[in-house]
């Protein structure tokens, strides 16, 4: 209640007056109790490491050498914050084809690796949760963890592309560009995690993967395609991707209803076309491949952009992980990541991955909430100046 009450003051105090009844009604939304279901399976009848994995997402690359780089802006306490890049080995659609990631290093002594947590973008699209997860958990773990974050300013499906395409081989050819860079999107982080592997300073049996919206899929296709992945959060993901194309609104939804119209197709035509041609990029066509123990799935139970049957059949495709609902849509449960929601998602998270990827002698250690000024403080310096990312729309809405 006092953070809401400070928020509020600061944005009239700052000349950002907002109608009243329009902040308290989101501060009300963000505070409406939600659903935290545990996980009650057994993983040890669920998982096992399978022999072979599905050649789809395989690659010949080598171990990567990235170049490092300088960034702009002041460090967190507690790490070095620099840039690496390396040539992706697939066609990714990044500028210059190159795998860009900021990482938060540990500068903590104390004689043992660190685990890692790579936080993935929403290609493209808002670079806010990823930029709260990043910092907010490097912040709040206190150098007990390193952070990979992931960079991703060009799209995996151009969306307005793919809706001017005015025959069907156009269509085909552009989805199947679409197609090629979500597979490079999911080889590129295997390969951060050949290259945290050779790094001393990371302990490489406690690797996490978080992502959002659309990268939530692509998490969930890394997770299970690569037994490195230790633990994983799906924040507003799905499975079935041709379903979540075809009812997600803007701009998915832009995309549905032009190529219906150009090429004469009705929805269910254009799902089932792309059925066939994403039947790979569904994350239950690998189940049994999940560690449902370290899993935790955050979804909005009003989300019409990742549909009821898309969310269903990733918590039970995932093993029916540890799962939190929210009475929201698709782009509300972002609120719960502010102070106006009272941080309340940020700290579910961050109690989910110090149990399951920390190691146990600091799960044990008692941490005390992200404060509000210094996230808020780090954020502001880290956010992506002005990019392509911001003149597009993405799934969320």
């Amino acid at each position: 209640m006092a953070i809401a009450a400070q928020t509020l003051s600061r944005l009239n105090t700052r000349g950002r007056r907002l109608p009243v009844i329009a902040v308290c009604s989101l501060w009300l939304s963000a505070c409406i109790s939600h659903q935290h279901l545990a996980y009650e399976g057994t993983p040890a009848n669920y998982y096992a490491v399978p022999a072979s994995y599905n050649d789809y997402y395989a690659y010949a690359a080598e171990y990567p050498t990235p170049e490092t780089f300088r960034l702009p802006f002041r460090q967190l306490e507690g790490y070095y914050v620099h840039g690496i890049r390396f040539p992706s080995s697939e066609y990714n659609g990044q500028r210059d084809n190159l795998i860009e990631a900021r990482y938060f290093r540990s500068l903590k002594q104390d004689g043992r690796p660190k685990p890692l947590l790579i936080v993935l973008p929403i290609w493209a699209t808002h670079t806010f949760p990823s930029t709260v997860m990043a910092n907010g958990y490097a912040l709040h773990s206190q150098g007990d963890a390193n952070i990979l974050w992931l960079q991703g300013d060009a799209p995996l499906f151009d969306w307005f592309v793919l809706g001017s395409a005015s025959t069907e081989q156009e269509f085909t050819s552009e989805l199947a560009k679409a197609s090629a860079r979500f597979r490079a999107a999911v080889i590129d982080i295997r390969r951060l995690l050949d290259w945290a592997e050779t790094r001393p300073e990371i302990d490489s049996s406690r690797m996490g993967l978080i992502g959002f919206s659309m990268s939530a899929v692509v998490a969930a296709n890394v997770a299970g395609n690569d037994s490195r992945v230790q633990t994983a959060v799906y924040v507003m993901g799905g499975a079935l991707p041709w379903d979540i194309l075809t009812e997600c609104g803007v701009p998915a939804g832009f995309m549905g209803k032009r190529v219906t119209s150009n090429l004469g197709w009705s929805q269910e035509h254009l799902r089932d076309y792309l059925r066939e041609a994403l039947s790979f990029g569904d994350p239950a066509r690998w189940k049994g491949r999940y560690r449902p123990d370290k899993t935790l799935i955050v979804e909005g139970t009003k989300d019409t952009c990742m549909p009821a049957k898309s969310r269903e059949t990733l918590w039970r495709a995932t093993g029916r992980p540890e799962r939190i609902r929210l009475p929201y849509n698709h782009w509300q449960p972002f609120l719960a990541m502010t102070p106006v929601g009272l941080n309340l998602l940020n700290n579910d998270i961050f109690a989910f991955l110090d149990r399951e990827l920390l190691p146990a002698p600091l799960q044990a250690e008692q941490r005390d909430s992200p404060d509000t000024e210094r996230i808020e403080a780090s954020t502001g310096a880290m956010q992506i100046s002005a990019s392509s990312s911001e003149a597009r729309i993405g799934l969320q809405r």
